[in-house]
């Protein structure tokens, strides 16, 4: 270790952008990471049969509405202009998700403007004074039925747990709107996927930058001097589960090749209780550059299931509350005082719920950072 002046767990998309910015300042740099593979949970790899760019933890897409950080990621991929969109199942008929005008209509067998739309949904709504959970949250803004259709079960599903114990604040991902424009990130001034995966990336921004795979920070640990780490990973799990385990949602893939599937688009959301998984994702859909590889008969499909996290399993996203905010900040407080050269970020070492452009964000501000104190 006496070469390297950084280390860094874990090669997600936040750990691999610290990593290249410490590394165009002139350090030397470690990046480690327990799996056999690089990217984290944006790891993808190509289906040799069909061609297709598998994501292996489900679907994932680049969306920001910053300039800066669209600049910096597009130095290290090559992008393609897909807008993601996605449909909701249910009752065996699908709907646009968000939902829109075109989703109100389908649903209630109308044939509203957008103003009669806003005026029909507001005397749907509830009067809720100050919404206090995800179910009233959403009730408020759109109804008991389109709650109960498209919101209740697929939420419930994925957190495991009641609408009514959830945080209201959930819903500011799940947006309503009064215009047909079926666009998931409706405010993303830009998005894509990259043309030759995630995986090649990552490898992309760790050019020139030491890498060791199957390797953990307790690997280490034992051998580390006066190096300065950056750890994404749990940090519960970094201190032992000294004062218990963070809550954590986890997910398992069930995934296929299929031939002539009858799913047409990226990803379908199922809103229904009776199904057990939550969305089916179709890879190809994300190769618009790749006309022939869409074309063909054959789809990679995967289902996702939520499941509970249990230690020792892959923890997907954090669940943020009062009472877990409180208990990382105990972690974090600790693991400062035992390890007073390490630094944290990602969304397992933040403990947020970050999409892609929010990690990359932090990554280089936290690199700017980290270059000004170890000056």
């Amino acid at each position: 270790m006496d070469k390297y002046d950084f280390l860094i767990i874990g090669s997600g998309i936040f750990g691999a952008t610290v990593a290249e910015r410490l590394k165009s300042a002139g350090k030397k740099v470690l990046v480690i990471d327990r799996r056999a593979h690089l990217a984290g949970n944006i790891y993808s790899y190509m289906d040799e049969k069909t061609g297709i760019e598998v994501h292996a933890y489900g679907s994932h897409i680049f969306h920001t509405e910053s300039d800066e950080v669209w600049d910096y990621i597009t130095k290290f991929a090559d992008f393609n202009d897909y807008v993601h969109t996605v449909h909701t199942r249910h009752d065996g008929k699908l709907y646009p998700m968000p939902i829109n005008l075109d989703t109100i209509n389908l649903f209630y067998g109308t044939n509203l403007s957008a103003a009669e739309a806003e005026k029909f949904i507001k005397q749907k709504a509830e009067k809720i004074d100050r919404p206090k959970n995800f179910a009233e949250q959403a009730k408020s803004l759109v109804g008991t039925e389109l709650f109960e259709a498209f919101l209740k079960n697929y939420t419930e599903k994925q957190w495991r747990d009641s609408a009514e114990h959830l945080p209201a604040a959930l819903l500011s991902r799940i947006p309503v709107r009064f215009s047909s424009d079926a666009r998931y990130f409706m405010s993303a001034k830009h998005q894509g996927i990259p043309k030759n995966g995630y995986t090649n990336l990552i490898k992309n921004l760790l050019k020139g930058i030491d890498y060791k795979l199957n390797t953990s920070f307790k690997d280490l640990e034992p051998s580390l001097k006066n190096q300065t780490i950056i750890y994404t990973g749990a940090i519960d799990e970094l201190m032992d589960y000294e004062f218990g385990a963070l809550p954590y949602r986890s997910l398992r893939f069930e995934t296929e090749t299929v031939e002539n599937s009858a799913q047409k688009e990226a990803v379908i959301n199922e809103a229904d209780a009776d199904v057990p998984y939550t969305r089916t994702h179709s890879y190809k859909y994300y190769q618009i550059h790749s006309p022939e590889i869409i074309n063909q008969p054959l789809s990679v499909i995967s289902r996702e299931y939520p499941a509970d996290f249990k230690i020792g399993a892959e923890a997907y996203y954090p669940v943020n509350n009062e009472d877990s905010e409180a208990l990382y900040q105990k972690y974090l407080s600790a693991a400062r005082e035992k390890y007073p050269n390490m630094y944290f970020g990602g969304r397992l070492g933040a403990f947020r719920y970050w999409d892609m452009d929010i990690a990359v964000k932090n990554a280089l501000d936290l690199s700017e950072k980290i270059l000004k104190e170890t000056k």
